[in-house]
């Protein structure tokens, strides 16, 4: 049996388009985490609400991120998503970002299960929506975990999924492995592995570590490496077919922001950030996101991405 692939919910990168058109060009993803949504002055911010519209996620399973401080948001977030037609959602309490964490968000409620617990006993007394957690094992220090999963524990969450860092960390630094092991003895739910799976063979050297685990979390794995997912599954893919398929996604993801974004200039800025993870796809991957970077115009862009595809 395959183990599951998630698509990782990472804000700037993973939003609508970019779903979409992986889904289409390269499959092998069980389930689409759309980054997060939040309330400002109890209002749903036009940049959330086109990533939730059912026309933008057509994937056979797409879940909802939100990011709340308390139970009247997480509800009211919660009632938008359903009229949308969604059957789930996933609690972030793993973004360990000051500026969300100051506002006891995110990761910024794990030294406070009991306000955890307060944001879910209204939520399953109210709502009939499935509700997944993703969290870190800590804001400062990785035994918040320890006070965190018996609150989790009484409620009927669909699954954990466990990054196990704490947030001062983000996303650099030793994982803590022993406290995914604590977890894996200590939780009642479903448990999803998410946290630095950026090869097969690092895909391979967790999955001895925690061999119970079945479903699998991946973010900048994927970005870097658009065919990890098949990779991991054991799938091979001819290099003539890879080089249609990452020319193909590459394509489409540069018309599909060409037509959704105001001016070139902001198009430009996008398909660089694009670049950040996607040049490593290639070999002498610095060489190739510096053309990118230095590309002043729309124009020079498209010239050196045809360059760059040449070459491989």
């Amino acid at each position: 049996m395959e183990d599951l692939i998630y698509l990782a919910p990472l804000q700037g990168f993973t939003d609508f388009i970019y779903r979409e058109i992986y889904a289409d060009v390269f499959g092998s993803i069980d389930a689409f985490f759309i980054p997060y949504i939040s309330l400002k002055n109890k209002e749903l911010l036009p940049k959330y609400k086109i990533e939730i519209r059912p026309e933008n996620n057509l994937q056979n399973r797409v879940v909802p991120q939100v990011l709340a401080g308390n139970s009247d948001e997480l509800l009211f977030l919660a009632e938008i998503i359903k009229d949308l037609g969604f059957s789930e959602i996933n609690l972030n309490l793993g973004c360990p970002y000051p500026m969300v964490t100051n506002r006891k968000k995110g990761s910024g409620l794990l030294p406070f299960p009991e306000e955890i617990k307060k944001l879910l006993v209204p939520f399953f007394e109210k709502s009939n929506l499935k509700l997944s957690v993703k969290m870190r094992t800590g804001l400062n220090n990785p035994d918040e975990i320890e006070n965190v999963l018996p609150v989790l524990n009484e409620f009927p969450v669909s699954e954990i999924i466990l990054h196990p860092r704490i947030a001062k960390q983000l996303y650099k630094g030793e994982i803590l492995s022993e406290k995914f092991f604590y977890f894996t003895q200590n939780s009642t739910h479903k448990k999803v592995y998410n946290g630095d799976i950026h090869s097969v063979e690092t895909f391979e050297k967790t999955k001895l570590q925690f061999p119970e685990i079945d479903t699998w979390m991946l973010g900048r794995g994927i970005l870097m490496n658009p065919f990890l997912p098949s990779e991991i599954n054991g799938k091979t893919i001819p290099a003539s077919e890879k080089k249609k398929m990452l020319e193909t996604f590459h394509l489409r993801i540069f018309e599909e922001y060409s037509e959704k974004m105001d001016n070139p200039g902001n198009v430009l800025n996008k398909m660089k950030q694009f670049w950040i993870y996607f040049s490593l796809v290639f070999s002498e991957n610095e060489k190739v996101f510096k053309k990118i970077k230095k590309a002043a115009s729309v124009q020079v862009y498209k010239s050196e991405v045809a360059q760059i595809f040449k070459r491989i």
